[in-house]
């Protein structure tokens, strides 16, 4: 995460003209966007598993940081989609 510099405001304003012209990202942006970050979690841990099978210089502990972050990725991804699922539910059983 990188911090930003002093006398920045990293949050935009509400209702600004910032808001005007940059569209506000969607559910379904965000759950894609999370999608490609799990993919890629996954797919770097798996790298790593490769290079350190192949024989390389790959130390164990950059192996089982990339397997937790990745493990730690897809049950947060999991339980997103369980609470989703949930709110959709509630809904459905909403009497109109």
């Amino acid at each position: 995460m990188q911090i930003p510099p002093i006398g920045t405001n990293p949050i935009a304003p509400v209702g600004g003209a910032a808001s005007a012209s940059a569209p506000a990202a969607g559910f379904g942006d965000t759950v894609g966007k999370a999608l490609e970050s799990v993919s890629a979690a996954e797919n770097q841990a798996d790298a790593l598993a490769q290079r350190l099978a192949a024989g390389e210089d790959v130390g164990i502990h950059e192996l089982m940081v990339a397997t937790s972050k990745a493990q730690l990725s897809v049950e947060v991804l999991v339980q997103v989609r369980n609470k989703a699922v949930e709110a959709y539910q509630e809904i459905m059983r909403m009497q109109v």
